[in-house]
């Protein structure tokens, strides 16, 4: 479930960054260069804070017509594929009691929506917050089953189709690579196989067409 995995990364990153000014200011240090301070500085990172730490910024599945739920980020799923060229042998990964079967990894493609009605200035604050929290809490992604990841953004526009007129949207096109699979103990405890064993423990009936069982039978 990407969309759900992705969500919960994003909410436990808002949730550790609004515990650690250090890394706060350290997304928006830039400001506080020689030739930014005078227009920046540290009252403006300071303004930042304040503002992202009194707000309350939900992570939406897809998106929301609601004013009341903006700022806001969203996701929707924008392309899921199976992915042949990871696919295991005849969809099979390994045989025996600890083996993972009928494995399926998948390329999918998130769309990430952060939302803002009044100011672009949000919009752009949340796109380099989203950015380090990408970054920061990757192995919390790898871990939710979202490996090998990537992202890349558009520019600022209104999607009037999907939210109010007057919301600033930036989209950020998340990619990741998903690996689904049966557990191999229960798949092989399911099986019907037929079998049945004499007093002298011979095997009688047995499938003609083992193949489908794997070669551990």
């Amino acid at each position: 479930m990407s969309e759900v995995a992705l969500q919960r990364l994003v909410q436990i990153g808002i949730s550790n960054l609004k515990n650690n000014r250090d890394a706060f200011n350290c997304i928006f240090a830039q400001f506080l260069r020689d030739d930014m301070s005078a227009s920046y500085g540290q009252a403006h990172i300071d303004k930042i804070y304040n503002w992202f730490t009194t707000t309350k910024i939900p992570v939406l599945q897809a998106w929301s017509f609601d004013p009341t739920k903006v700022p806001s980020f969203s996701i929707h799923l924008a392309d899921e594929s199976e992915d042949e060229s990871k696919a295991a042998i005849s969809d099979y990964f390994g045989a025996g009691e600890d083996a993972e079967i009928l494995t399926g990894v998948s390329s999918v493609s998130l769309d990430i929506g952060i939302h803002a009605d009044k100011s672009k200035d949000h919009v752009l604050w949340l796109y380099y917050i989203l950015n380090y929290i990408l970054y920061k809490e990757k192995m919390v992604g790898h871990g939710l089953g979202l490996q090998l990841y990537t992202f890349r953004a558009s520019e600022y526009n209104k999607e009037s189709k999907y939210m109010a007129d007057n919301v600033w949207s930036r989209w950020v096109r998340f990619r990741c690579t998903v690996q689904n699979y049966l557990d191999g103990d229960n798949y092989i405890d399911n099986m019907e196989l037929g079998l049945s064993i004499d007093v002298t423990g011979t095997v009688n009936d047995l499938p003609t067409n083992t193949s489908q069982y794997g070669s551990g039978l």
